[in-house]
């Protein structure tokens, strides 16, 4: 096996020189779950969990999680250097003559976005180089800085999704510089929520907070989709950090039933999609069996496009495993979860944890073998 995330703990631990006692105080854990975590007895079921330890290590959760180290997709993975170039080779200066017709690349723009909520990762990875530096030569037009903020946008959510969180929040940066410089409020909003989501796989959750509290202060009423998804952030965030996730979780629900565009901005903003959100504030908290009620409650076909379905099983196998449901259930979901969302699933450092916790203690033959093929093409099995 490789490391779980555990051993990788235990390791960077050893490393700092802190015995399990400090490292659990430096955390706020208590030292016999850490130990579990360490031993692979317990697995990290929680994002403030992550981050905790990773500060009381004075790591960055991809040092805890191996964003970066395994392989997901081959194909994937390797267009991520040719879009951090891309990133690095242009600015909004304005100065290189115009490549492309820039209702054409509005076109790929916008199809790009949607083949990335269609798991197409490898696809959007290989395209993405040619449009974002197109697209920097277009900044002096509006229309051409609204479609690199929504360009940056996939590019956060893709790399992110890859295992470059760095890249993420370059990514996130440029469309909000795009967007200030565009100056139209509701733009702004929606590069603040990338910025967001960029800060959130680098575990800065209080300052996703800070800024998505701050852009809902500025989003205009019209702009219902991307306030939603600001107000989302803000349950997400406080749930991560403890706080109780209620109130917004709620706002989103009642606002969600007068959106008229689910997809607009491609931000998915509708009512299954934000019962999925409030399922994942519950495991979040711990709260299993809230979660697992809430999984009842959606239509996977309701979430209309295949990445939140995607996170939709692996979240429903989170919540039977801590309520200790047979192995064979939640390998099944998360099995369909991988056959839906290749690289979703195998980059989910949650689903990780719980295959290789499965692994190491599965009894029926059965299990052991899937989970074992789940770990294998997660690169958590190393050949002999």
């Amino acid at each position: 096996m490789a490391d779980s995330i555990g051993l990788t703990i235990r390791r960077l631990r050893r490393w700092r020189g802190l015995t399990l006692d400090q490292a659990a105080g430096l955390a706020g854990l208590s030292k016999g779950y850490l130990s579990k975590i360490e031993n692979g007895v317990k697995p990290v079921d929680r994002r403030s969990t992550l981050v905790a330890i990773a500060g009381a290590l004075r790591v960055s959760l991809a040092d805890i999680t191996g964003d970066g180290l395994e392989i997901r997709d081959p194909d994937a993975d390797s267009t991520v250097p040719a879009i951090r170039q891309a990133l690095l080779d242009t600015d909004l200066d304005g100065a290189d003559p115009p490549v492309g017709d820039l209702a054409e690349l509005t076109a790929e723009t916008h199809l790009l976005a949607a083949l990335r909520q269609a798991n197409e990762v490898a696809e959007v990875g290989r395209r993405l180089p040619a449009l974002l530096t197109a697209l920097h030569t277009h900044v002096p037009a509006p229309d051409g800085l609204r479609a690199l903020v929504t360009t940056t946008h996939t590019a956060a959510l893709l790399t992110k999704e890859l295992g470059a969180p760095d890249l993420s929040w370059i990514a996130a940066e440029r469309g909000y510089e795009a967007a200030t410089r565009l100056g139209e409020p509701a733009w702004v909003a929606l590069a603040e929520f990338a910025r967001t989501q960029a800060l959130s796989a680098l575990g800065a959750h209080a300052r996703a907070d800070k800024l998505a509290h701050r852009a809902l202060d500025t989003v205009p009423a019209g702009a219902t989709a991307i306030r939603g998804a600001l107000i989302l952030t803000t349950g997400h965030t406080a749930a991560v950090l403890g706080g109780d996730p209620s109130a917004p979780l709620d706002e989103a629900t009642s606002l969600a039933e007068h959106v008229e565009d689910a997809n607009e901005h491609f931000l998915l903003f509708q009512p299954t999609n934000v019962v999925l959100w409030r399922m994942s504030a519950a495991l979040e908290r711990g709260d299993h069996a809230t979660a697992a009620t809430l999984a009842d409650r959606i239509n996977p076909a309701a979430l209309g496009i295949d990445s939140r379905r995607t996170t939709f099983l692996i979240e429903r196998a989170r919540a039977l495993y801590g309520l200790r449901r047979p192995d064979e259930e939640v390998i099944s979901l998360l099995l369909r979860a991988e056959k839906l969302g290749p690289v979703r699933a195998r980059a989910n450092p949650f689903a990780r944890e719980i295959v290789s916790t499965m692994v190491t203690r599965a009894r029926r033959e059965s299990v052991a073998r899937e989970a074992r093929g789940l770990a294998s093409r997660m690169g958590l099995l190393r050949s002999a």
